[in-house]
């Protein structure tokens, strides 16, 4: 209960600093450009160091075992999903499915779960979800990528490895198993820097839901069954995997959080880049956002 209260509370702080973004947008205080800046900056900049503060840790080996079961685990329950929504979403001559299906698979589990699982779990809770992290890149550069471009010759593996989010969870694992302390004044530095990653990620994700049209976006049936999906069944599963296996209680709750957030942005933009739907993955990415707000302390309440 007083772990869905504070995820609560700390998910309404998103909501009135992604209310901000919102506002900024409205009023031309900061361009497209200036977003595509800020995302860039998350993902090349911020990130990696919130990756490598939450891995200064004295390693051990129980550490270790805790962060591989954490990975398995990730993989299990992002694969299965995968495997679900696959069956779920027919394919169609218009390829919306494949937006439904990665929209319902994928969550926002860099922007949004890291604020959270920091806010809701310290440290022990970035260390944890950083595992799902580093899975979620990998899938969606393959699987992900495979999906939007039909054809596994989309996949590269370039890509994949030089991926921030997966360099910076690298460098941080190196630094933890050969139990290399950063030097006080390098590591208060990433400190500063991985602080930026709440308020920063919530301006940009703020900035995205201006260009939602809800009239339009609540007249789609497809919009409903990809909500259900990402915001209740998927945690669900989720929920499931992780008692099924008797998974330990914190890496349980940090994985059922980067699973329970919303759809990741890149959907709409990835969209984009395929030609494929990006108004319809944009408005998947938008509800998904705003509805996050009930759904997330209710699955850990659940927990």
């Amino acid at each position: 209960m007083e772990l869905s209260s504070t995820v609560f509370i700390q998910v309404l702080i998103i909501f009135i600093l992604m209310s901000v973004g919102f506002a900024m947008k409205k009023l031309k205080l900061i361009t497209d450009d200036g977003i595509k800046q800020l995302t860039d900056i998350l993902l090349m900049v911020v990130t990696p160091c919130v990756l490598v503060r939450a891995y200064q840790k004295d390693f051990s080996p129980e550490l270790a075992q805790n962060l591989i079961i954490a990975a398995v685990m990730s993989f299990i329950i992002i694969s299965l999903t995968i495997i679900i929504a696959t069956i779920i979403f027919r394919k169609e001559d218009t390829l919306k499915y494949r937006v439904s299906i990665f929209g319902s698979v994928y969550s926002n589990c860099g922007f949004m779960a890291i604020p959270l699982l920091s806010a809701a779990m310290g440290s022990d809770g970035v260390f944890y979800g950083s595992a799902y992290l580093a899975v979620f890149t990998v899938l969606y550069w393959t699987h992900g990528i495979c999906l939007y471009g039909g054809s596994l010759k989309e996949i590269s593996v370039k890509r994949i490895i030089s991926n921030p989010g997966l360099i910076g969870t690298t460098i941080a694992i190196i630094l933890f198993v050969l139990r290399i302390k950063l030097p006080y004044v390098i590591g208060e530095s990433i400190a500063y820097i991985a602080d930026l990653n709440t308020p920063l990620a919530m301006l940009v994700m703020g900035s995205y839901l201006t260009s939602l049209n809800l009239k339009k976006a609540l007249s789609n049936a497809s919009i409903y069954l990809v909500t259900v999906m990402r915001l209740a069944a998927f945690p669900l599963v989720s929920h499931a995997i992780l008692k099924i296996f008797g998974v330990d209680e914190g890496i349980g709750r940090s994985i059922l959080i980067s699973a329970s957030c919303p759809t990741a942005a890149v959907a709409a933009l990835l969209a984009t880049k395929y030609r494929l739907d990006a108004v319809y993955a944009a408005e998947i990415v938008s509800i998904t956002t705003i509805l996050s707000i009930l759904t997330i302390p209710l699955v850990l309440l659940l927990y």
